[in-house]
């Protein structure tokens, strides 16, 4: 799946090779949206669960740079389906939403390449459904993040990005249950961002 994805990234980029075009964000106001895949760090995402698979994510958010170097955003990422298996057997599917907001750091701000580093906050929930049917909500939960990634401007107003996340949470209840869930994971997206004009909220 990393193979897959570095691949995916750097193919991507190499489409753009030509067109490159500096673009500092700040006062810009900008929105993302991307796709990748969440892997959870621990095998028993739920309790009594034995191996806990990779799973499709997706969402977007908003950007907006604070200065040259440093940018707020606002994440909403969405996983709709890890499946979760007892000893090699299928017993169920989780999904988890989270809502991140931190701060990036962003390197090199006036060229078309703008790598970055960020850190903030966690609110994370979601849901089990056993094979059966029989659904069960998660208690809300709050941790954090650490990420790094890199936009590859296009033009001036749209950007190729792409990053790696990691969530960082203690574990929650799941509602109706004795069971607890923890949303610890590995994420990895790529995706588009579109920035409106420059001084536009300043």
């Amino acid at each position: 799946m990393m193979r897959k994805f570095i691949f995916l990234v750097f193919f991507i980029f190499s489409l753009t090779a030509g067109t490159v075009m500096a673009a500092d964000i700040n006062g810009r106001l900008g929105i993302t949206g991307k796709v990748g895949f969440a892997v959870p760090l621990q095998d028993d995402f739920i309790t009594g669960a034995t191996d806990s698979k990779t799973g499709l994510a997706a969402g977007g958010g908003l950007i907006y740079g604070l200065s040259k170097n440093l940018a707020a955003e606002l994440d909403i990422t969405q996983v709709p389906t890890i499946d979760l298996e007892v000893d090699g057997l299928k017993v169920g599917e989780a999904a988890f939403t989270d809502v991140s907001l931190g701060l990036q750091y962003r390197f090199t701000p006036d060229n078309s390449l703008v790598p970055y580093l960020g850190a903030g906050v966690d609110f994370i929930t979601g849901d089990f459904q056993y094979q059966s049917g029989q659904k069960f909500d998660f208690e809300w939960t709050t941790g954090g993040h650490i990420n790094a990634g890199v936009d590859y401007f296009v033009t001036k107003g749209v950007a190729l990005t792409a990053e790696i996340k990691g969530v960082f949470a203690p574990k929650a209840d799941v509602k109706g249950t004795a069971s607890e869930y923890d949303p610890t994971s590995f994420l990895g997206t790529v995706g588009v961002r579109l920035f409106l004009p420059e001084n536009m909220f300043r």
